[in-house]
């Protein structure tokens, strides 16, 4: 039994430095699913930065984080600060669009308001729950909690509490002694 355990452990650890070292040669579609669900955190982080999202130190992403990311107008159009907790299922998009409605593409109020392609932003210290959709131009300022299940569609004050469908401001946390 020992024998297998050891030969497994040598089999993971080789799988892992294999992905760690071709990341820059993956087709699109691989880097995708070993980002979205790769087991390896660490390896889910590399791939995620590969397709326009930056994650800073110590910033955990569960499996499922999953984004829609157009034309990439800069490097990283997910930039995700320092000890950021990200729940399972956590949705960011950069780019909303009708896709291929020409029609709805056409309508002044869908092209002026609702088609767009813009960076979003999540500051040090943020706790997304499950099953958040964080939309495309959204700050979350640092020391925020987003509540599981909610839709972020306007940007989020620092030191604060917000849930619902769309997220609604539900506490303030400043005052409160733990970050003084």
């Amino acid at each position: 039994m020992d024998d297998k355990r050891i030969m497994l452990k040598y089999i993971d650890q080789k799988l892992f430095n294999f992905l760690q070292q071709s990341k820059d040669i993956m087709p699109l579609r691989l880097i995708k699913l070993i980002a979205y669900y790769y087991p390896d955190a660490r390896i889910r982080k590399l791939y995620f930065e590969k397709i326009g999202v930056y994650m800073g130190e110590g910033t955990f992403a569960n499996l499922g984080m999953k984004i829609t990311i157009g034309e990439l107008k800069e490097k990283y159009m997910i930039i995700i600060g320092k000890n950021v907790s990200i729940a399972p299922n956590v949705t960011f998009i950069t780019e909303s669009t009708p896709n291929n409605s020409i029609k709805l593409q056409e309508i002044p109020y869908v092209k002026d308001k609702l088609i767009k392609n813009e960076k979003i932003i999540i500051n040090n210290d943020v706790w997304l729950g499950a099953n958040v959709t964080i939309l495309p131009g959204i700050k979350i300022g640092e020391c925020s909690i987003i509540g599981a299940g909610s839709v972020v569609v306007c940007d989020v004050e620092a030191y604060s509490v917000y849930g619902g469908v769309p997220a609604k401001k539900i506490r303030s946390l400043e005052g409160d002694e733990s970050h003084v």
